[in-house]
């Protein structure tokens, strides 16, 4: 017997987060024919949520509304019928493709998550209170005030020199991970005079400073003034990893640390061998029945650090912390292409008008069909969120 499926949204709180959640309601329409539910706290809501399938559950009066958020999205299995398959989605998930209802299909028992677009350490600051966030910020303002003064790639701003400018980036890129390649272009460059031609589309004017186009001749990439900016922030600019570094010789862009792991073992007892794992993603699940066990041991831990001051109020770090107390730390993982995280920051994204998309300059790729928007929501100077919000592939 075809059991059935069912997607399951959880949400309660501010008019922003209702809105979201309508934008991506009505998309997941549009491409599924699986049941929809939303589980709500509807006496904390703004505004009235625009669904009839909902599922109506009073939250705790002292939790605010993310917590009361948390629990509802932890607490899932104690609120639904037992029967069906179910898909969890964050409220910033956006169905693509008509093909949606097949992510049921990759359901592996006893639960199933996509994984994170960062691994551990780097999400370690923003799931816990150890300062290192804090810390890190406060270099980057130093850096960036800086780079306000002694950065003329701040004057380049229209849209065709900056697509130029991040396809040099890329090339660039490209080399840094190739040391033959990266060598071999070192030699060219000191064995050329006035111009170094990068390749058939770039060159470098070697008394300007300055990248242009080959076909143009128009100013593509500045060379930035470091020596006034290692003179105003006092950190070291290292020309052959081209790494910006502080005073103990740290990569000032190196945003890791190993203290999620630690304050799980010392919050549950509970040791994450591998300080570097790929963790999961929370914006995206299956489970049923069987899930229940699982999920209850993380809920019930993410209850316990809302009243611990050296946890952030996330759900992600208690995740991590019931994978490895389950030892499913190399239980299967969704495809990417289920939970597609768009990183407005990460260089290495981009996107074809055919709904392909990769996050590592075209090392990998996926043809998405939830693509996971979790900042910069409707930014209208961001063209994946305009091609997203147009979508051809509805048409």
């Amino acid at each position: 017997m075809t059991r059935k499926k069912c997607f399951v949204f959880v949400v309660c709180g501010a008019k922003e987060h209702l809105d979201t959640l309508h934008f991506s309601l009505e998309r997941l329409k549009k491409h599924s024919k699986a049941e929809i539910i939303v589980l709500t706290d509807s006496s904390r809501n703004e505004i009235k949520v625009a669904h009839t399938q909902i599922v109506d559950v009073k939250t705790a009066e002292h939790f605010d509304h993310h917590q009361a958020s948390i629990y509802l999205k932890t607490g899932i299995h104690k609120f639904l019928p037992v029967g069906p398959v179910y898909c969890y989605l964050d409220t910033d998930i956006i169905a693509l493709k008509d093909d949606v209802d097949k992510i049921f299909d990759e359901y592996t028992t006893p639960i199933s998550f996509a994984p994170d677009h960062c691994k551990l350490k780097k999400f370690s600051p923003y799931s816990v209170n150890c300062g290192c966030k804090e810390t890190w910020e406060q270099k980057r303002e130093t850096f960036e005030a800086a780079s306000l003064k002694y950065d003329k790639n701040r004057q380049i701003v229209d849209p065709v020199s900056v697509s130029k400018q991040k396809k040099l980036q890329i090339h660039f890129e490209h080399l840094k991970n190739n040391f033959p390649a990266k060598l071999f272009t070192a030699i060219r460059y000191f064995l050329s005079r006035k111009h170094f031609r990068l390749n058939e589309d770039f060159y470098f004017d070697k008394n300007e400073r300055v990248w242009r186009d080959a076909e143009t001749n128009s100013n593509i990439l500045f060379e930035v003034d470091v020596q006034k900016i290692e003179s105003e922030t006092k950190f070291k600019f290292n020309k052959w990893t081209q790494k910006w570094l502080d005073q103990n010789k740290q990569d000032i862009w190196k945003d890791e640390c190993e203290h999620l792991s630690e304050y799980i073992e010392d919050t549950f007892t509970i040791k994450v061998k591998n300080k570097n794992w790929q963790h999961w993603n929370g914006g995206v699940f299956l489970f049923d029945e069987g899930s229940h066990d699982f999920l209850e041991a993380w809920h019930q831990k993410t209850l316990d650090i809302f009243s611990l001051d050296k946890w952030r109020t996330r759900d992600q770090g208690t995740l991590i912390a019931t994978v490895w107390e389950f030892g499913m730390e190399k239980h299967p993982t969704l495809n990417k292409k289920w939970n597609f995280i768009a990183d407005y920051n990460n260089a290495g994204l981009e996107f074809k008008k055919e709904g392909k998309f990769t996050d590592d300059y075209w090392k990998t790729s996926y043809q998405a069909s939830f693509v996971h928007i979790y900042h910069h929501w409707a930014d209208e100077n961001w063209g994946l969120w305009n091609w997203v919000e147009a979508n051809p592939l509805n048409k």
